[in-house]
């Protein structure tokens, strides 16, 4: 026996003794194996084990488009949200070359941003490549969309995989690789925060394969509906433990299946809370629903000291927590041996799903750190209803990779340090972005990638984004305001100096220029002269605009303009109105009950039926889906049109 097959031989038998064994880990036979951990925003590099540095700040497209390039035999891509054009050149470019190509993706997407989807989907056609949703339907490069007389069962849950196969079809073991992580390849994933990862190895990728064919229905170039099997009528695959070199690997798919056969992810990650921990747990999540078996775990071996618990939360997701008062936004979540916070600070979404055991106390000589990553949200709907990978990885040195990445995000959210945003370009005049309030914009930065802008010099009363039980004195005619003035304009972003605007705090803050094809002005002067803003002293800002933004300030308190008509009630904060159009849309994915029954038609129960659709079917793709709850038919879904959003960029 080499030395090499005697650790293997060891190592295994300490993961068993402390884990539920599911199948055995079958020798492979490919002759190079690894694992490379990609992040794109910047990692703390001060807990990295010497000579472990994480990839971090990196471009995570070209992570999965430089194996497409390279690829000589096939590309089996799985994806839940495919709108990066890089991806559709580099898969038409692999199929000019010979190579098969298939496509799998969600059918709640398809459709959901036309402006950003179909580009990627003429491309694909007009490149021959077919594609197939978890309805069943075929998309075919000649425009012919093959539709099964019956959608496949759970059409409406996600096809929320973001995993390729690479090279699968060569003989060769060697040239087998996956790519998988919790990425969407849309225009805003590269700057949500994720992790991708690179697999090579020739039994992983088998696994990876197998999932993609069930939901392709074939083993060959063209889909077969009849057969395709998404959600809870897929099988588990073949097998789930594996070696990568001397790394131990568990990979599980999920939704549980009908029969309740498959190994279960969200049990497998209680055992290991539970059994395996020592020292801490870490977890970074775009949600993780209090009420899971996972959570309850955390919380139970928190609550003693027995093990410290971390994480780090996206901020809307913990936003509702913190309405419905849940225990990851309770005092209790910060306090003794836990230190759960909101992930503030990053560009947009914290977007990766994320569970690090030990990492922070690895015991080289017996216990092992580990990883569990992949697409995988904490939740309900996760474990039982999407499609969904993950892979449990043992070792320290790839942990102390995503440790410090955990560790860069939580100095973000500290405000200790700041991630990159996306570049304004003050000569650019935007012509695509959205009004939250009179004090702040998104612009679409980039294609596709919205940033806030706030006006400089200026402090304008706000829509609270929160349970809004209250605002700002006057911000609905603020909003109202400055709506009128923008509507049809362009804007372009400008610093004190004239040059890219003063960004902080996660946001610009500019002077906005506005053409609105009649003519040009300045939004900050004219919100100040109308007595719909005061002046802010905070950030950067030219003195002469200092004083003249005092001087409008004062022309419009002395003649009773807009909110100075008032001037007691300027500053203060007051009970929303009830129901209208100044006080909304709201996010139907992410507001809680008492948001919800402020919407016309919607009492306590038709709120709760809405909340207990979106836990079950991982929110909603589109507004149109309000009619599958009980009482909101056609008629009403168009009087809660305007008044409701969503905002599923999961």
């Amino acid at each position: 026996m080499s030395f090499r097959q005697a650790s293997r031989f060891v190592i295994l038998l300490l993961i068993l003794f402390v884990s539920k064994p599911v199948f055995a880990a079958y020798p492979d036979s490919s002759t190079v194996e690894w694992i490379r951990a990609y992040f794109n925003m910047p990692a703390d590099y001060t807990y990295a084990f010497e000579g472990n540095e994480a990839r971090d700040s990196w471009d995570l497209v070209s992570t999965l488009t430089n194996r497409i390039d390279s690829a000589k035999y096939s590309v089996d891509l799985a994806i839940y949200d495919l709108q990066n054009l890089r991806v559709a050149h580099s898969l038409v470019a692999a199929k000019e070359r010979g190579i098969r190509v298939r496509v799998a993706t969600d059918h709640g997407n398809r459709t959901r941003v036309p402006r950003h989807n179909e580009p990627m989907w003429q491309t694909l056609r007009e490149g021959g490549i077919i594609s197939i949703d978890d309805a069943g339907t075929v998309y075919w490069p000649d425009g012919r969309i093959e539709e099964l007389p019956q959608r496949l069962p759970n059409a409406g849950a996600h096809m929320h995989h973001k995993f390729a196969v690479i090279d699968a079809e060569s003989a060769d073991p060697n040239d087998h690789y996956v790519w998988m992580g919790s990425m969407n390849l849309t225009y805003t994933g590269p700057w949500n925060t994720n992790m991708t990862m690179v697999i090579k190895d020739n039994e992983v990728t088998a696994a990876y394969l197998e999932e993609f064919e069930f939901l392709w229905g074939s083993s060959g170039p063209e889909p077969n509906p009849r057969r395709a099997r998404f959600h809870r009528d897929k099988p588990n695959v073949s097998q789930n433990k594996f070696w990568v070199g001397d790394t131990f690997v568990e990979l599980y798919f999920s939704p549980m299946d009908r029969n309740n056969t498959k190994p279960s992810i969200s049990e497998r990650i209680v055992y290991l809370i539970e059994n395996y921990a020592i020292h801490d747990v870490r977890f970074i999540a775009f949600a993780i629903s209090p009420n899971i078996p996972i959570s309850q775990s955390l919380w139970r071996r928190s609550a003693t000291g027995e093990i410290k618990l971390g994480g780090l939360i996206d901020p809307s997701f913990y936003g509702r927590y913190v309405n419905n008062n849940d225990i990851w936004a309770a005092p209790e979540a910060r306090m003794g041996s836990r230190n759960i916070l909101a992930g503030r600070g990053e560009v947009r979404k914290l977007h990766s799903k994320t569970m690090l055991i030990d990492a922070a106390n690895p015991d080289t000589s017996n216990h092992t750190a580990l990883t569990i990553a992949g697409s995988y949200n904490f939740s309900q709907a996760a474990e039982n209803v999407n499609d969904e990978n993950i892979l449990i990885i043992h070792c320290n040195y790839i942990t102390n990779q995503f440790f410090q990445d955990y560790m860069g995000i939580k100095s973000r959210a500290l405000g200790e340090t700041e991630a990159p945003y996306p570049i304004a370009d003050p000569e650019k005049w935007y012509e695509d972005f959205r009004i939250i309030d009179a004090q702040t914009i998104d612009v679409e930065i980039l294609t596709g990638v919205r940033h806030p802008v706030s006006l400089l010099g200026v402090n304008a009363p706000r829509i609270w984004a929160g349970s809004r039980d209250s605002t700002n004195f006057y911000a609905p005619e603020s909003r109202d305001h400055i709506r009128q003035l923008l509507q049809g304009a362009r804007l372009r972003l400008l610093s004190p100096s004239g040059d890219k605007p003063v960004h902080q705090n996660g946001r610009y803050h500019a002077y906005v220029l506005v053409d609105n094809g009649n003519e040009v002005f300045h939004l900050n002067r004219e919100l100040l002269l109308s007595g719909h803003a005061r002046y802010s002293r905070f950030y950067r800002q030219h003195p002469d605009s200092v004083a003249a933004f005092r001087n409008y300030l004062d022309h419009a308190r002395e003649n009773s303009l807009g909110m100075w008509e008032f001037p007691d009630q300027v500053g203060t904060v007051i009970p929303m109105p009830g129901t209208g159009d100044d006080l909304f849309p709201i996010n139907i994915n992410t507001a809680s009950a008492r948001d919800l029954e402020a919407l016309p038609t919607v009492g306590p129960a038709r709120a709760q039926a809405i909340i207990d659709y979106r836990e079950r079917h991982g929110g909603f793709n589109s507004v149109e889906e309000l009619t599958e709850i009980r009482g909101i038919g056609p008629a009403t879904l168009e009087r809660l049109r305007p008044l409701v959003v969503i905002n599923n960029d999961d």
